[in-house]
């Protein structure tokens, strides 16, 4: 049996909320996948892993419309209940409630297409925006559990659904943002960001489509302009979806958007479908001349070739629909997220966060390889590549430059209507960080507090640019000083990170570098001496405008980051046991560790606390010893049980 120790200092945090429910509404049932009523049309979006199930259409429209307007519900919790099927064969409830992404004159001329918002019951830390309309019922949830969609199975169906989590879908094609490394005169300076959550930010949206995009697979409008406008919906709630959470703003549909949702490529007025530099110029001529540049704030076209190209912080400016995004699929979450979302990043002053692919101006490559994050590469960057999509969150640098945009230059155009959220407060940093010896894990902890009791999520990420030295993401650590090694992960429920990640340590790392490889790409200690700075990112995810806390570089908190300064000349390693030994439980046994030097300066760790594993180094629920000496020795007492996974 092999047995797994973790030697360490921890703290706890526990959270309790309880919760009265009204009566829920359930819609969908359970079908196998060769029982779906009336399987005929194109499948578009195919997740690896899926759930299949059918909807009572009728009943869920009668729900959907009888919802109240969020202008009209003054206390959320009061709100009627639905509950959706997730992708893991449960069920999730939601309190519910309109929230239009179009104008109301736009609303009335497709009055069978309308959006929602929800906040999690059984999850609070969940965000649901769901629309309904000619193309059926689409859900899109954000949660620290992983997000997850419900989509129809087929295109033109809109009895069958599937519901799958992001992480099964694997992106289609090639694609890319055409945005340039050296930010132009749009861009301002980087300063400490002011913190959002307390005001929503409303921008009126302009949408212009190509004829090719109107017929692509997944849309196939037809000569239906319903069918076309509610695509757009589609993508625009869940774009609207994500940005509410991270940064506060909404986008909202102009009132006559649809005289610029073109059905027919031969009569469209762009001639760029398939070259960014042309669209881009058309989209800004087109928008203005149909829409107006005084009823608009922002201004984009979709497409169905191209890439993306976008005009930095041009929102609210005269260049303001200067973004364009083109893919031959445009739908679902590659598109929405990956896509869509990046380039209007770009429009609100986000710049590339990544540091590999090429792509990124030097003061903003904080992100590993290709990046995880709405403003980076994820998945088109090959062997750079972290992982196959974006995660739906801004990294530190984009909420850095998004919040100081919109709270300047950006921000004059903006409806702000206040919220009633009160922001996360981070709980102070040691202010002389921390240090280590080379090549060994480490955790970071926070903790923080909210008078809304709203649901926080954490996000510990590496704070230092990649400088002149590059390195493939997915190869050792270089023996230099500048690059970031750690990817930015999903927002967890706790404050707790530990570097590499779990899945790191347990391939045998350091002794096993090739454990970063693969699947563990990312995840990478340093061999050499050198400081590494981290920002602790707290969410309230709060449906509708939530409330972000950042602490260090330009965080709206402190403008300090917390630091690792990593030393020495060998790691701090467990010797034995090593594996493969078998004790008795009840028998006394001895730890040894390699001390190298941590019980000295300018470590100063001189005591240690002895953890025991039963499930294989997941977790460490057993204190074996809660302090002893730093002196590479203890006898131990192994506890009573059995077990092969100690």
């Amino acid at each position: 049996m092999r047995k797994i120790y973790k030697l360490s200092f921890t703290v706890f945090a526990l959270f309790i909320l309880s919760l009265s429910l009204k009566a829920q509404n359930y819609f969908f049932t359970d079908a196998g996948e060769n029982r779906l009523l009336n399987t005929t049309g194109q499948r578009v979006i195919v997740p690896q892993k899926f759930r299949t199930s059918s909807l009572d259409v009728q009943s869920m429209k009668t729900f959907l419309w009888s919802l109240p307007d969020e202008k009209n519900l003054s206390n959320r919790r009061q709100a009627p209940v639905i509950s959706i099927p997730t992708p893991d064969g449960k069920s999730a409830r939601f309190y519910v409630w309109e929230s239009s992404i179009q104008e109301p004159a736009l609303a009335a001329k497709f009055p069978d297409i309308k959006t929602f918002l929800g906040q999690g019951i059984d999850d609070p830390y969940a965000t649901v925006r769901m629309d309904f309309g000619p193309n059926g019922f689409h859900a899109q949830v954000l949660t620290a559990n992983g997000t997850y969609y419900i989509d129809p199975y087929a295109r033109g169906e809109i009895n069958n659904y599937i519901s799958y989590f992001r992480t099964d879908l694997q992106k289609a094609g090639t694609w890319l943002c055409e945005v340039p490394d050296n930010p132009n005169s749009y861009r301002g300076p980087v300063t400490e960001a002011a913190c959002l959550g307390t005001n929503l930010r409303t921008y009126r949206l302009a949408v212009a489509c190509t004829g090719e995009y109107a017929q692509a697979p997944g849309i196939a409008a037809g000569s239906n302009p319903a069918i076309l406008h509610n695509a757009i919906v589609t993508t625009v709630n869940r774009v609207t979806g994500v940005y509410e959470t991270e940064v506060s703003v909404r986008m909202v549909l102009v009132a006559n958007n649809n005289i610029i949702e073109y059905l027919n490529a031969g009569t469209d007025p762009f001639t760029g479908n398939n070259n960014a530099n042309v669209l881009i110029n058309e989209s800004q001529t087109v928008i203005d001349a149909n829409i107006g540049p005084a009823n608009y704030d922002i201004g984009h076209t979709f497409s169905t070739g191209g890439g993306g190209l976008a005009q930095l912080s041009c929102v609210c400016g005269s260049s303001k629909a200067r973004g364009i995004t083109g893919s031959p699929s445009p739908t679902g979450d590659a598109y929405d997220i990956d896509y869509v979302a990046h380039e209007m990043g770009h429009q609100f002053g986000g710049n590339h966060s990544m540091a590999g692919c090429g792509s990124s101006p030097a003061s903003t490559k904080y992100e590993v390889g290709s990046g995880t994050t709405i403003q980076a590469y994820a998945g088109i960057c090959g062997a750079e590549n972290i992982q196959p999509n974006s995660d739906p969150f801004f990294h530190a640098i984009s909420f850095d430059e998004i919040s100081n945009f919109v709270n300047g230059a950006g921000g004059g155009c903006a409806v702000l209507t206040p919220t009633g959220n009160t922001l996360p407060v981070i709980d102070p940093l040691p202010n002389n960080g921390v240090t280590i010896p080379i090549s060994t894990p480490f955790t970071l902890s926070g903790t923080a507090s909210d008078a809304n009791g709203d649901a926080l999520t954490y996000c510990w990420e590496q704070w230092d640019l990649q400088g002149a030295q590059t390195w493939n993401a997915g190869a050792t650590a270089p023996a230099g000083n500048t690059v970031p090694l750690f990817k930015s992960r999903v927002p967890k429920t706790n404050g707790n990170r530990t570097f590499p990640d779990i899945a790191v340590i347990l391939a045998n790392y350091p002794a096993n570098p090739a454990a970063t490889m693969g699947g563990l790409k990312g995840e990478t200690l340093s061999p050499v001496a050198r400081a590494m700075n981290f920002r602790l990112t707290v969410r309230d995810n709060r449906a509708g405008g939530g409330g972000v806390s950042s602490s260090g570089g330009g965080g709206c908190q402190s403008s300090t980051p917390f630091t690792v300064n990593v030393a020495g000349t060998a790691p701090f390693i467990v010797t034995s046991p090593n594996g493969g030994e078998s004790y008795a439980g009840g028998s006394t046994q001895t730890v040894t560790w390699n001390v190298v030097g941590t019980n000295a300066a300018p470590f100063n760790v001189t005591n240690v606390r002895i953890l025991f594993s039963n499930d294989g180094g997941l977790t460490f629920p057993t204190v074996l010893l809660a302090s002893t000496a730093n002196d590479g020795s203890e006898s131990v007492t192994i506890p009573v049980g059995v077990t092969s996974t100690a």
